[in-house]
């Protein structure tokens, strides 16, 4: 057998880093961030930790995110791990700061100037059509009218933009499968995720299939 030396092995790392690099996460929750800290991709996406519907998603497309402009648009609600989510009018995002540790105020301003950011930061990476976009479904079964509406909504911005929508397989044959509908739109399956908090819970190896066959 031959065994990789740690120069390779880092070379090999920083490979996986850059490919990950290259894939947006829209949703719907934080599923597909976690797998890109699992290869060490840490892109500072609005959607990275979010939890979203495709309606809601395909609202803020078409709205250029607008409804982020304006700081009464967004409130504080509990979120998992006793943590803060801020809740826009069209997704709620997860914040990492422990409730009853921090000023809500101040918080909510942070958030508010972070959000702005990242808003403009999507806009730009929707209008150069560089990376792959991502959705998953989670606490609900997309339809084909969504994923289309989704794909189609991402293309308003650029029309070479491409779209990966996936599906949870309740065959687990087809976890880790993945088929082009038409150019630049893909549906894939992954397995049946269990509570996706931490990365051990993101079935990897189908995931990483998916992504080397479409990037």
């Amino acid at each position: 057998m031959v065994q990789m030396s740690e120069t390779d092995t880092v070379a090999a790392d920083r490979a996986a880093t850059e490919f990950y690099m290259g894939f947006e996460s829209l949703g719907a929750n934080c599923e597909f961030g976690l797998l890109q800290r699992h290869f060490g991709a840490e892109p500072l996406g609005l959607l990275r930790w979010p939890a979203i519907t495709p309606q809601g998603l395909i609202a803020s497309l078409h709205n250029e995110f607008n409804e982020l402009n304006d700081i009464a648009n967004l409130y504080l609600i509990p979120g998992p791990n006793e943590d803060w989510d801020v809740q826009t009018p069209n997704f709620s995002l997860h914040l990492y700061a422990k409730i009853g540790t921090v000023d809500e105020g101040e918080l909510l301003k942070s958030a508010h100037r972070r959000i702005q950011f990242m808003r403009r930061s999507i806009l730009e990476t929707l209008e150069e059509a560089e990376k792959i976009f991502v959705f998953k479904e989670w606490q609900f079964r997309m339809t084909d009218d969504e994923i289309t509406g989704m794909f189609q909504a991402v293309r308003r911005h650029n029309n070479a933009n491409r779209f990966l929508a996936v599906r949870l397989a309740h065959d687990p044959a087809q976890a880790g499968t993945v088929a082009e509908l038409q150019p630049g739109l893909w549906l894939g399956h992954v397995e049946l995720d269990a509570k996706v908090s931490a990365r051990d819970n993101v079935p990897v190896r189908s995931w990483d299939r998916i992504c080397r066959l479409i990037g």
